[in-house]
């Protein structure tokens, strides 16, 4: 699995992350594609909008598939986006579960082993 970033935002970032994920949100609601949802949101930064838009594909796919139990490929129907990159987004979005919990997990308990068995 490729090394994945993670990203500090600033104030002004985090407002723009906001109001964007909001937008794209409300269009997604509405039946747009997550392409055009995606447009809607107006970012200058194009490295920030990356962020959003994988943020957004993976509030998606973590609703979609994991709450409502559709299959990937029907997410992949839904939204109008290439299944492989619903696949891909999904795989990412369990390796930030994995690090974030075994992060949580070693703060937590300082003194236990851990390892990767």
């Amino acid at each position: 699995m490729e090394d994945f970033r993670y990203k500090e935002y600033t104030e002004e970032e985090s407002r723009i992350y906001h109001d964007a994920m909001d937008r794209i949100m409300e269009a997604l609601q509405s039946g747009t594609t997550f392409h055009d949802a995606c447009g809607a949101a107006e970012v200058g930064d194009e490295e920030l909008k990356r962020f959003i838009e994988d943020d957004a594909l993976k509030i998606m796919i973590a609703d979609m598939h994991f709450k409502k139990g559709l299959s990937l490929e029907e997410v992949a129907g839904a939204l109008k986006v290439p299944v492989d990159v619903v696949s891909k987004a999904n795989a990412e979005m369990l390796e930030d579960i994995s690090i974030s919990t075994a992060e949580v997990f070693k703060a937590a308990n300082p003194d236990a082993p851990f390892g990767n068995a």
